[in-house]
């Protein structure tokens, strides 16, 4: 089973770099024409206020598809890992075999919370936000169907042990 950050949040996030980067690129266009016309300092200074919020704005994209946003894969084999971006270039998941899995938190906060998957020496957290909650609620009961749930006693036995 496979599940994809989908929430309604995310969807306009992928929307949203699109304005300022077309407004950027378009500022960034007229200020370099106006520059090559008039030799203005101050053209020179919008240029490169358009430039930076335009490799902004790119970064921020670059980081929400190769670093931040997560497909979880739960399969027979373990749960595999891999940012949306990655799935595009068709690169294979990070596998994480259900005999390296301790156990499983649901993490409930003011902010919405996130799921902790305690593999080993490393927890790994799932945002809460990034998914719909259905998807978010289908995915805690698949993995909580292969592993552990651990309490607060537990809980504070793996972080010891993943220090």
């Amino acid at each position: 089973m496979s599940f994809r950050p989908d929430s309604p949040l995310n969807r306009l996030i992928i929307l949203w770099p699109g304005v300022p980067i077309a407004a950027c690129a378009l500022g960034f266009v007229l200020a370099v024409v106006e520059i090559s016309e008039t030799h203005s300092g101050s053209f020179a200074a919008l240029a490169i206020a358009m430039g930076c919020g335009m490799a902004f704005s790119l970064g921020l994209l670059f980081h929400s598809f190769f670093i931040e946003w997560t497909e979880v894969i739960v399969t027979r084999e373990g749960v595999a890992l891999r940012p949306i971006g990655h799935a595009w270039l068709n690169r294979q998941p990070r596998l994480i075999s259900w005999d390296r899995v301790k156990g499983t938190n649901q993490v409930i906060t003011r902010k919405g919370g996130h799921l902790e998957i305690a593999a080993d020496s490393q927890i790994l957290k799932l945002d809460r936000a990034l998914f719909r909650e259905d998807t978010f609620e289908n995915l805690c009961a698949a993995l909580a169907q292969r592993t552990r749930q651990w309490g607060s006693a537990g809980y504070d036995d793996e972080l010891a042990a993943a220090a």
